[in-house]
């Protein structure tokens, strides 16, 4: 038993001190399924068994190639956010973490969008990477109709002919009604 957790800490010391490269190359080696550098798995969402359990989990697989990855992430500076580089516990919660590198566009404005007021970035951004632009879970506008009403937004003469939300709307917060720009 303790020469198997020896194995294992060197194991994670050494993949822990590793370029990707070399990191993706030894996970190939042990594990199937590893893709390989710059490839992504195509992202599904369903249901597997988990073999010799009968045990029922989600299984999510990114959508889309990876394209957009946050700095801190693509540096492997895990401990920037998360209280170590293997803990899953944050250093700050919710927008006290993202404003403390990113500027607080908020501030000094009238209205703010209410996942925002309330810290819930990752709501709307996937804080490691993402396929979309702004490490967003999903495109625009579709992100947007998670929570606002696609057919009554439709609906609106304004809207005729319109896709990206963003173009005429601050998805952040605003000095203007409707988070105008």
């Amino acid at each position: 038993m303790i020469r198997r957790l020896f194995v294992l800490f060197f194991f994670l010391h050494f993949l822990n001190g590793c370029s990707i490269q070399a990191k993706d190359k030894l996970l190939r080696t042990f594990f199937d399924g590893v893709p390989a550098p710059g490839k992504a798995s195509p992202i599904v969402k369903g249901e597997h068994k988990q073999e010799n359990q009968g045990v029922k989990t989600e299984k999510v697989v990114p959508q889309a190639p990876i394209q957009f990855i946050h700095q801190p992430f693509l540096e492997n500076q895990c401990d920037v956010c998360h209280d170590t580089k293997s803990s899953q516990k944050l250093v700050l919660k919710g927008k006290e973490l993202c404003f403390s590198c990113h500027d607080d566009f908020t501030k000094d404005k009238k209205i703010a969008h209410y996942p925002v007021s309330e810290g819930a970035c990752i709501d709307c951004h996937d804080p490691h990477q993402s396929g979309n632009k702004f490490i967003l879970k999903e495109a625009l506008p579709k992100i947007c109709f998670n929570c606002h009403d696609e057919k009554e937004i439709r609906a609106n003469v304004v809207h005729e002919g319109q896709n990206i939300c963003n173009d005429c709307h601050n998805p952040h917060a605003s000095n203007e009604e409707k988070l105008l720009k």
